[in-house]
């Protein structure tokens, strides 16, 4: 009952397809025109649509907008580093932090269309402009040691105000006065110094990066960088701006006596967009360049030749066009994956004129074998069209935009590739016959691949035996194949935004990695209550190793639990001590006046009686001082409230994350978590879902073609073999090279496996249901036009293997590793498993 049924769709479905295309070929052989002019007006509609279209480049806009990712997101907004430039100074530490100033004067003055191109300008702790509020909040911060002095440091804020400590301040004060250029004010407001307990700690929290907080500038630790953050004026997304900003920063540091390199999201767009455009472009050129010669050498005839190009960009145009009616927005990677189309869409007209010449070959009239190939070859194209298309149509329901993007792209790429192949390439081999007719067909070369039928048939058992060792050593090896999660590593690799930054990490990186917690709520008070436990939370991390370091703000501003501690040490050490008295005695003796300092007296005069303060205050002074950007960095208020930020910084896996969150969810309900790991983890994880989704959906499509197609289990097997080994082949040899799995290149898995069931396929249908002499002729001629379809596609797509975009790169190797495996294991094991299932299996038993 299975079996009838199962035959009974194999008919229908081959009747109907038939049916179909014998519709194509009498259509294209007796209207041409008709065709010409309707698949015209498509093509213009499908421009029309196109021209709406927005191309965006930017990555994390093509996953979900959810957990970490989300919260990544909202803290570069929040605290403006999305859209920071970073410019590293290179050189001896006088020299650039004299061309610091310079540099950052002409940067001040830049402009783009009459605009300035930065709102802000840093590259000192305080700018000098600044001073008088810097002054003001010093003098401010300096008298209340329990909301600004770390508790640890407590003892040496009481040691400051020792007598001999308060004599050797006065001495420094007085040479420095004397000085030219001095800072009168802030001595006035702080004579005894105080600040060195307070400036080091805003400085260290003022930025993420280790910069030597003994310097009034962000320069490393070892003196050879000095960074310049600027905020452009314009966002990063109007890219008109950001070409332009680029232009005018390569001017500016012209002629520069240090080296000067940048890093920034508005570089990375530029260098990035033009990266990724020219690696397309020259990639697309010179893959149709050989795409082109390998089919004029192959088959000698210039108007088929010709024609390919045609074809191809008909396909693209249309499936953009239809795209773009789907998504207003698609991504310029997206749009690289069309590229995949040159070696797809050349497929068919290979297939279809290799038939073709093949049949005039033997003596069949020009309709006879232009029906032949229509009709017959035609056929095994169609499903194999579908069998490619399918599975990349199957990601359009993918939650990964980027992933339904380019699914819809080269799914409709390659079916209107197909149908242009079918009405635009018979009508003009009918044209070439009638106007530039061969005088006699030869057979075409045929690149040795008899070879392969031969000694399959010949030394079945051998080759058998070889193609399941080379699966199994191969599918061990895949075994050690891991995933690429660190997001650098995907972009162009030589650019000068991917190179700065990684002399950002080498010379200031406070760590490798880091982690951001984020206490949310519209109580401040109690947002801030809950940050304290994040900060116990660290504390703890710190002291068992698992943490480099932390920032948060109440690494500067003390809770209360701290302000206790430090006001607890205050009255330990200064009792009942007259510190007034001896302070006005240590000034007169200095040769200073007491009355300007009165009021710093009062106020260190009054410690021995201190109270907590509010945090609040901390936070309203800081907010008002030069030391702003530490309030902007760590606590922000939008529309939905107060957002608490913390900052964990780690190297690598001694930072236990997993229990760390589950503690963290535990103790501060509520609060969210972000960090370049978790983002991948959330990436992979999404494009996991999508893969495994489209891998289901995908086979169980194409087997139901294969199964439509053929009517016995020796022709799936033909065809799901090649393919099966080619992507274990795949995987294997990305193991053994040291390559990894990406969010881009682990969709090549998808193009293997709808791609690469066509090569047997073809073979498969055209070897099937023939006499024994007619085998090794057809096998050739199947196998002809399976090598050049495998050549073209790898040099279709396979090229982007030598671009510098990692991601594209990564795509090239992995399709280049996929396509010639399957082409090898199509040509080079068939052959034996045919001659074992059809002939071997067949025979009767001895005796």
């Amino acid at each position: 009952m299975i079996k009838l049924l199962l035959n009974t769709v194999v008919q229908t479905s081959n009747a109907l397809v038939q049916k179909h295309l014998e519709w194509i070929y009498r259509i294209t052989t007796t209207k041409p025109a008709a065709i010409f002019v309707a698949c015209c007006l498509a093509f213009l509609l499908s421009c029309l649509s196109i021209a709406r279209i927005h191309f965006e480049a930017d990555i994390f806009k093509l996953f979900p907008q959810r957990g970490p990712l989300a919260l990544f997101l909202d803290t570069m907004k929040w605290t403006g580093s999305a859209g920071n430039a970073y410019f590293l100074l290179e050189g001896d530490k006088e020299q650039l932090i004299t061309e610091a100033e310079t540099f950052a004067g002409k940067l001040r003055g830049l402009s783009v269309d009459g605009t300035p191109a930065f709102s802000n300008v840093k590259y000192r702790v305080f700018d000098l402009a600044e001073a008088q509020s810097f002054t003001t909040f010093m003098g401010y911060a300096v008298t209340r040691p329990q909301l600004f002095v770390a508790p640890e440091d407590a003892p040496r804020y009481r040691q400051f105000l020792g007598p001999e400590a308060v004599a050797a301040s006065l001495r420094k004060a007085t040479t420095e006065l004397a000085a030219p250029g001095s800072l009168v004010d802030i001595i006035a407001v702080d004579p005894l110094y105080l600040r060195e307990l307070i400036l080091p700690r805003l400085k260290k929290a003022s930025q993420a990066l280790d910069l030597d907080t003994t310097s009034p500038y962000f320069i490393s630790r070892d003196g050879k960088v000095l960074i310049i953050i600027a905020e452009p004026s314009r966002p990063v997304t109007d890219i008109a701006f950001a070409r332009k900003l680029v232009a005018a920063i390569n001017q500016a540091r012209e002629g520069a006596p240090v080296k000067i390199s940048v890093a920034g999201a508005h570089l990375s767009a530029v260098t990035d967009e033009a990266i990724l455009k020219e690696n397309v472009i020259v990639g697309v050129l010179s893959s149709l360049v050989i795409v082109l010669g390998l089919f004029y050498v192959a088959y000698r005839r210039f108007l088929p030749t010709l024609l390919i190009p045609l074809i191809l960009v008909y396909g693209v145009v249309l499936a953009l066009g239809t795209g773009g009616l789907v998504f207003p927005t698609i991504s310029i990677i997206s749009f690289a994956f069309t590229s995949l189309i040159i070696g797809l869409g050349t497929d068919y007209s290979v297939h279809l004129y290799d038939r073709f010449h093949f049949e005039r070959s033997l003596g069949a009239s020009s309709e006879e074998a232009l029906r032949l190939a229509t009709v017959d070859t035609g056929h095994a194209l169609f499903t194999a069209a579908m069998t490619t298309a399918f599975p990349f149509l199957s990601l359009v329901v993918s939650e990964v935009k980027i992933l339904s993007e380019l699914g819809l792209l080269v799914g409709l790429g390659v079916i209107f590739s197909l149908y242009a192949t079918y009405f635009f390439l018979p009508p003009l081999l009918l044209f070439m016959e009638k106007r530039f007719p061969l005088k006699a067909y030869k057979p075409l070369p045929t690149f040795g691949i008899g070879f392969f039928w031969t000694a399959g048939r010949r030394h079945w058992r051998t080759t058998i035996a070889l193609s399941f060792g080379a699966v199994l050593c191969l599918l061990v090896s895949a075994t050690g194949t891991s995933f690429e999660s660190e997001l650098k590593n995907l972009q162009p690799r030589y650019s000068e935004a991917f190179l700065a930054q990684e002399k950002v990490e080498q010379h200031l990186s406070v760590s490798r990695k880091q982690l951001i917690v984020a206490v949310e709520g519209n109580d401040l008070a109690d947002v801030l209550s809950r940050g304290s436990r994040v900060d116990a939370m660290a504390r703890e991390l710190l002291q068992r190793g698992e943490l480099a370091s932390f920032s948060s703000i109440g690494q500067v501003i003390n809770g209360a639990d701290d302000q206790n501690a430090v006001i607890a040490e205050l009255r330990a050490g200064l009792g009942h001590a007259r510190l007034d008295a001896d302070l006005n005695g240590a000034l007169s003796r200095q040769g200073f006046a007491a009355e300007p300092f009165g009021q710093y007296i009062r106020g260190l005069a009054g410690l021995a009686e201190a109270e907590p303060l509010p945090v609040r205050e901390g936070i309203d002074r800081l907010s008002d001082s030069p030391f702003r950007g530490i309030v902007e960095r760590h606590l922000i208020r939008s529309e939905s409230g107060y957002h608490l930020l913390s900052y964990l910084n780690y190297n690598g896996p001694e930072f236990r994350q997993q229990p760390f969150l589950t503690a963290l969810h535990n103790d501060v309900p509520g609060a969210r978590a972000t960090s370049v790991d978790l983002v991948s983890g959330q990436l992979l994880d999404s494009v996991r879902r999508s893969f495994m989704l489209a891998l289901i959906v995908g086979s169980l499509l194409v087997l139901s073609l294969l199964v439509s197609h053929f009517n016995s289990p020796r022709g799936i097997f033909y065809s799901l073999f090649p393919v099966t080994s080619g992507a274990i082949a795949m995987l294997g040899l990305m193991a053994l090279t040291g390559m990894r799995l990406n969010f881009m290149n682990v969709m090549v898995l998808v193009t293997i496996f709808g791609m690469g069931s066509d090569y047997g396929l073809h073979v498969a249908h055209r070897v099937r249901g023939c006499a024994e002499e007619e085998l090794k002729g057809r096998f050739v001629q199947s196998g002809r036009a399976v090598l050049l379809s495998g050549l073209t596609t790898i040099a279709g797509f396979g090229s982007l293997a030598f671009t510098d975009y990692g991601a594209l790169a990564s795509i090239g190797w992995a399709t280049n590793f996929g396509v010639a495996a399957t082409a090898l294991f199509t040509l080079a094991g068939l052959p034996a498993f045919m001659y074992y299932l059809n002939t071997i299996r067949k025979r009767p038993p001895a005796g």
